[in-house]
């Protein structure tokens, strides 16, 4: 079945190649996407960011798709584009990976549709990644009092992971999982992804650390959100976040080719 051509997209109202493609996966989000867009339109008119908005629908069963549509001709800043992914669902990796795919900047971002994420950070990121930085990644972990906003279950679990990870890959890597950062799309798309899951975050990381590239942290907590129902499942995250983790050293210790 060919998903691309079942696609429903808005239309696009951009003339130019968007510098900055911002991904927002959604699935059951219908309470929050008037919120996210308006605030990510917020950050795009008042630091004039030349960005298009990728809203990618994970064949919800609510009405996110249908308010999504709606508010295309809202904010005409963002360039928004609405596509929703038909079913078989695979995951946030796999929205992610159709997200890029469609997407036509030089660089990505991934963001929350639940608003958690410290959106006022994108022009940072821009200006830290025009320096020849490869990965600008928002950290819960630089600053002690910013991992206070985390679920406990989150705390306990990332806690031995963060512990693993300094263990097997290296020390000052703070935090390899969280999705809110910025990066070249070309390049990640050319060392390849593939996980389905959220484990596609420290994918990313890994991939773009293991070929050398320069990584810069940006210390900020992360928001809570306040509607819906989180598809975050500690279990099924843990396996696949651990089988990253070994992939991951496997290739450093090159006893295996990861990309």
């Amino acid at each position: 079945m060919d998903f691309l051509a079942q696609a429903l997209v808005a239309p696009n109202t951009a003339n130019q190649v968007p510098e900055i493609s911002i991904i927002v996966p959604c699935l059951n989000e219908a309470e929050n996407v008037t919120a996210i867009l308006s605030s990510l339109n917020e950050v795009v008119v008042q630091h004039a960011l030349s960005v298009e908005v990728l809203l990618i629908d994970d064949f919800s069963d609510d009405d996110t798709f249908q308010i999504a549509l709606r508010h295309v001709p809202e904010f005409p800043s963002l360039h928004l584009r609405v596509i929703r992914r038909f079913q078989p669902r695979r995951g946030y990796g796999a929205v992610i990976r159709y997200g890029m795919a469609h997407a036509r900047g030089q660089y990505c971002v991934c963001v929350s549709a639940d608003g958690v994420d410290p959106l006022h950070l994108l022009p940072t990121f821009l200006e830290r990644k025009k320096t020849g930085v490869d990965l600008v990644q928002c950290s819960r972990y630089v600053n002690v009092h910013d991992k206070e906003t985390l679920p406990w279950k989150f705390k306990i679990s990332h806690f031995f992971y963060r512990r693993l990870v300094h263990l097997l890959i290296g020390a000052g890597l703070s935090d390899t999982t969280y999705p809110f950062r910025m990066f070249n799309r070309v390049d990640v798309l050319a060392l390849g992804v593939s996980q389905n899951t959220f484990s596609i975050s420290p994918e990313i990381f890994f991939k773009i650390m293991l070929n050398g590239g320069k990584i810069e942290y940006l210390a900020h907590s992360q928001g809570v959100r306040q509607r819906g129902i989180s598809k975050f499942r500690f279990t099924k995250e843990g396996i696949r976040y651990g089988y990253v983790l070994i992939r991951a050293w496997l290739h450093k210790l090159k006893l295996i080719l990861w990309f």
